[in-house]
């Protein structure tokens, strides 16, 4: 992206012309929308339609991955509407990595009605502006491109500014497309925020890859490379909604992590969350079994306090585990193997975890965990 042209660069003026007056989002490089991801579900007039990520396409199909790792292939035609984020578009804004929602025909499940590209948006401190081209570094610790131009709408204050205006360490939010690359944001509007959110929390998170006990935490982001980030002797940890103490944290981990006003590397608190693998048992133990998946082997430990589900339903009592069955479990890394998992909720029989195991993990963080203590150091 080297061309400074006004235009942004990437998709059509027609449509970054209908976009003009959209407002803030959140996140770093990610769908706009709060749509629901990759389930399919009736959309009112017959037909289903289902979110997901474009991975290829062609003038007559459209590949889309859901959240879950399902790839669909949708039918296009001449007939086939467009929109971006619900308004008015054409086929030739949509590229490889639009985040999508496509409605399908009634009785005709992959035969594409219309797609919906989500807008994606970015936010973080501006570390340079060359007047097109503006880094930023987001809540994560990665560095972010955005391309800007003469269709590009910057407001600060609520009212209009130019675009060279924006200057490094002030805090933006960027709204628009993700180039043909996957990896430019081509804005359509710019928001300098003011001071005061300046200084609110940030939220990042990953898995711990590196933590340096009261010195500092590395994490693998969920959207790219590692961000390091500081620890201090305020920092909180908590496992759900219990309070933990600082050697809980370990290696393998899936966190969030809220910094500290004003200082977007600083662990204000740390939430440790469970963890969760799905495949078929492979192996059954006393107390015990293995668990394949993505070709390695997890060894799920069952403990005194681990909630058993049966085809959604808690089961009243022992449950005999079988070589073959799906299953899916949530829990937290075993302190003395990284392949070693502490279950605290399993599910027979779902295979997909829409259950109790649903999106946001919804029985995890209303409570349920409490009186589970610290997962370490228990008696096999």
């Amino acid at each position: 992206m080297t061309n400074p042209t006004p235009a942004v660069l990437g998709r059509s003026l027609a449509a970054l012309a209908v976009t003009a007056g959209l407002g803030l989002g959140v996140a770093s490089v990610a769908g706009a929308a709060g749509h629901g991801r990759g389930r399919s579900h009736d959309n009112g007039g017959g037909g289903d339609h289902a979110a997901g990520y474009v991975m290829a396409m062609t003038a007559t199909t459209l590949n889309v991955e859901s959240a879950g790792g399902v790839t669909t292939t949708y039918t296009i035609s001449p007939t086939t509407t467009y929109t971006l984020d619900g308004r008015a578009a054409t086929a030739a804004l949509l590229v490889v990595g639009d985040r999508v929602e496509v409605a399908t025909a009634p009785g005709a499940p992959t035969t594409a009605t219309s797609v919906n590209i989500d807008l994606a948006e970015i936010r973080g401190l501006v570390l340079s502006n060359s007047g097109s081209t503006i880094l930023v570094i987001g809540p994560e610790g990665f560095t972010r491109t955005i391309q800007a131009g003469a269709s590009t709408v910057v407001t600060s204050g609520g009212q209009t500014t130019a675009l060279n205006s924006i200057t490094p360490g002030e805090s933006i939010v960027a709204e628009g497309t993700v180039d043909s690359t996957g990896t430019i944001l081509d804005a359509t509007t710019i928001t300098v925020r003011a001071p005061e959110q300046q200084q609110q929390s940030e939220r990042a998170s990953g898995v711990v890859s590196a933590v340096t006990p009261g010195v500092s935490v590395t994490i693998g982001g969920d959207h790219g490379a590692g961000a390091t980030y500081t620890l201090t002797s305020s920092t909180t940890y908590t496992e759900g909604p219990t309070t933990v103490p600082a050697s809980d944290l370990l290696v393998g981990e899936h966190v969030w992590i809220t910094t500290a006003p004003g200082a977007p590397t600083t662990a204000a608190s740390i939430n440790i969350r469970p963890l969760v693998v799905r495949g078929r048992i492979a192996t059954v133990g006393t107390g015990t079994f293995g668990v394949t998946h993505d070709g390695t082997t997890t060894t799920v430990v069952i403990e005194p306090t681990t909630k058993v589900y049966v085809q959604g339903q808690l089961a009243a009592a022992t449950v005999t585990f079988t070589t073959g069955e799906r299953v899916v479990v949530a829990g937290l890394p075993d302190a003395t193997s990284a392949s070693t998992l502490d279950a605290q909720v399993i599910e027979v029989g779902t295979g997909e975890g829409w259950g109790p195991l649903g999106p946001g993990l919804g029985l995890m963080g209303n409570g349920s965990s409490q009186g589970n203590g610290n997962h370490r150091g228990h008696q096999r």
